[in-house]
């Protein structure tokens, strides 16, 4: 699999190279190295007297002399002179004597051509005529989208002239910058787009002064784009003489690019794999390992920037894709496991609120679920509990108690829930219920709601009775109690348990309701006067006068339910 992804990692390495140099934008040219141009003017022949190309090897030879005289430390002929001159044998005597005195400051250029003949590859190593002067390989290695990028060192020079008999030539860039060849490419640092570095035309030779030319490398070779010989680079369509002067310009400036050895290389994967490996691991959530897999993403990324800027080519694709990789596979499978938890705490809190209820807890964010403590409210509370059970719970077999209580709790429950009420909590065979907390819709909304979902218990209750006399089982009886007021609702409970819950006394004198139910069997849903004054044009009720509570200082207006007046 890793063999599989190296050319998708090769090409993208190769694009991140070509935009930090777009990035990094042209930086300034060399002045100890120019070049001299075929340019399309020196071409013209209305406007020089060199005419078309090719020249004389003896006017080449002029030019070059004439900037050899003015004290050029070097003229490097990007120009392959293969065979004898077009110009007859006189042309080659004439090169010769023009340069013998600089023979040594003289480099000639080699070209390696591919051609596809009868549908094979043919290879030529054409090498110039004259073999008196230090001959260079005018080759570079270019990346995976044919882009310039190096010139070629020994391991790859020896593979691309394998073919040929020694001695190779050198590449024509390390014998002009008179520098060693290194075993692996050296990376070009490219100065600009074309047109960037001044090009100081053929025919302009003689019209510039001594110090154009003095101590400096200069390459004589084609920049027009009629002759060909243009290559693709990260500023786009460059001549190769364009190129050399880049190539020699950094490697006598010390400028460039270079990969790290093989063992430097494994050792800095190994580190940064294990790296990964003990960040990735830290965090215990799907969005942690996201933040530490986007910042171990920002640390590869600069680290492969800043190395770049210094002159070191790092595979920054691997680098980056290790952390890719490895946090996105942890976030997935944390993520799925937080998603299960999240179904399953949702699961259980749907059993307690209504969906509509709990969705807008969860939109309004609000902490009131995880704060110890509470604040005062209005609500409405609910309080039912059954009427005679605890004598007959007391003669039953455990394991039908449960069962029958969980059967009725199942029919009142649900009422609750479907008015968006809160299940505060069971206790024993009653069950306490409030409405308006922790979302209020207005006294009168949450009064009605209250009243509709013990209307609703009161249904579920008379279907499961009848379930019961079929199954032999005695019926049910409850008493319910409604009552609005202020209660104190949060958290109850230790910093290890918490129990949302309503206290005050409203929870009391729904409570004392309930009870009151004892003395009035006709009328099983009895509201106080509170209730009633919310809701008097909505509901059918039935004046039971006032009544003494046991914690109530002042008697309190008791109404028994009959119906909602849309019922009739």
């Amino acid at each position: 699999m890793p063999l599989a992804l190296l050319p998708l990692l090769t090409r993208l390495d190769a694009t991140g190279r070509q935009l930090l140099f777009q990035w990094r934008g042209p930086i300034q040219p060399p002045d100890d190295v120019v070049l001299l141009g075929i340019d399309e003017a020196s071409l013209d022949p209305q406007l020089s007297d060199f005419g078309p190309w090719p020249w004389p090897r003896a006017l080449q030879a002029e030019l070059a002399r004439a900037v050899l005289r003015k004290g050029a430390r070097r003229v490097v002929f990007n120009i392959v002179h293969v065979g004898p001159s077009s110009f007859g044998l006189s042309d080659d005597r004439a090169f010769q004597d023009a340069l013998q005195p600089w023979q040594d400051r003289i480099v000639l250029s080699a070209s390696l051509v591919r051609q596809q003949l009868d549908g094979f590859e043919q290879v030529q190593l054409r090498r110039p005529w004259d073999a008196s002067y230090p001959v260079g390989l005018s080759a570079f290695s270019m990346n995976a989208f044919g882009v310039v990028q190096a010139v070629p060192g020994l391991a790859r020079l020896k593979g691309m002239l394998s073919a040929f008999p020694e001695p190779h030539p050198r590449p024509l860039a390390h014998l002009a910058a008179g520098v060693a060849s290194s075993p692996g490419d050296d990376g070009i640092d490219f100065l600009g787009p074309s047109g960037h570095v001044p090009v100081i035309p053929a025919w302009a030779v003689g019209t510039l002064s001594d110090d154009s030319w003095r101590d400096k490398t200069v390459i004589f070779g084609s920049t027009a784009p009629s002759l060909g010989d243009q290559l693709e680079t990260p500023f786009g369509q460059q001549s190769g003489s364009e190129v050399l002067l880049s190539a020699i310009a950094g490697l006598q400036s010390g400028r460039g690019f270079r990969s790290p050895d093989v063992s430097h290389l494994v050792a800095l994967m190994v580190i940064w794999l294990l790296l990964c490996q003990w960040r990735i691991a830290s965090p215990s959530t799907a969005l942690g390992t996201a933040i530490t897999t986007a910042a171990l993403e920002a640390l590869a990324t600069g680290f492969v920037v800043v190395a770049w800027f210094n002159g070191l080519w790092l595979p920054g694709a691997a680098l980056m894709l290790m952390p890719l990789v490895a946090g996105s596979l942890r976030a997935g499978d944390q993520f799925q496991r937080e998603s299960a938890q999240r179904r399953f705490l949702h699961s259980v809190l749907s059993r307690r609120v209504s969906p509509n209820l709990m969705r807008d807890m969860l939109r309004s964010g609000q902490d009131s679920w995880t704060r110890l403590g509470g604040r005062r409210e209005r609500c409405v509370v609910l309080f039912t509990d059954l009427v005679g059970f605890t004598a007959r719970s007391n003669v039953m077999d455990a394991e039908a108690l449960f069962g029958l209580l969980n059967r009725y709790f199942e029919a009142i429950a649900a009422p609750v829930l479907q008015e968006q009420g809160l299940l505060d909590k069971f206790i024993g065979d009653a069950l306490m219920a409030e409405f308006g907390v922790p979302v209020h819709r207005g006294d009168r909304a949450e009064a009605l709601a209250a009243v509709r979902a013990a209307l609703a218990m009161q249904a579920n209750l008379e279907t499961l009775n009848r379930e019961l006399e079929q199954e032999g089982v005695e019926p049910l009886r409850q008493g319910i109690g409604i009552h609005c007021g202020e209660v104190i609702a949060g958290n109850l409970g230790s910093s290890h348990r918490l129990e949302y819950t309503v206290i005050g006394a409203a929870v009391n004198l729904a409570s004392r309701l309930e009870s009151l139910t004892r003395q009035f069997p006709n009328y099983p849903v009895l509201m106080s006067g509170d209730v009633r004054d919310l809701i008097a044009e909505d509901v059918v009720v039935h004046d039971l006068g006032s009544h003494v509570v046991k914690g109530w200082p002042d008697p309190i207006a008791v109404f028994g339910l009959i119906s909602l007046r849309s019922d009739f």
